[in-house]
């Protein structure tokens, strides 16, 4: 594994351990809280760590070779558009009353999961794709 990798790890696992940690504190917070303030702080402490995946994706696709930078490129483009067109797609389905209607924040919440989802699977793909040839 190349160094630029295993940083990327360094930085990234024990930003999910943080996430996973603080989304549980929170969840267990909100339930004793009043006071929009202090909801709001403890709603957001998860989205903390997240910047800090989201910096170590950004930081790891710059330092990576043009070929490894290509197909993050191409993973990044077909993931946002699978999951783009799924949003759009639940959204067109939604407004048409054809499925029963979601909360705009149940909604919202999945927007990153997915992506960074579709991301993944996308990137397996074009690795998959490149190295086969």
């Amino acid at each position: 594994m190349r160094p630029v990798h295993k940083r990327y790890l360094r930085e990234f696992f024990p930003a999910m351990f943080a996430y996973v940690v603080l989304l549980l504190l929170s969840v267990t917070w909100l339930k004793t809280l009043e006071g929009t303030w202090a909801r709001t702080l403890v709603t957001l402490l998860p989205v903390v760590p997240i910047a800090f995946v989201i910096r170590a994706m950004v930081r790891v696709i710059r330092d990576q070779d043009e070929f490894e930078r290509r197909i993050d490129l191409e993973a990044i483009a077909i993931g946002g558009g699978i999951g783009g067109f799924g949003f759009f797609t639940y959204g067109m389905l939604l407004n048409a009353k054809v499925l029963p209607p979601s909360s705009a924040e149940s909604v919202a919440i999945w927007v990153l999961p997915v992506l960074m989802g579709c991301f993944g699977v996308a990137k397996c793909a074009v690795r998959r794709h490149y190295h086969a040839q």
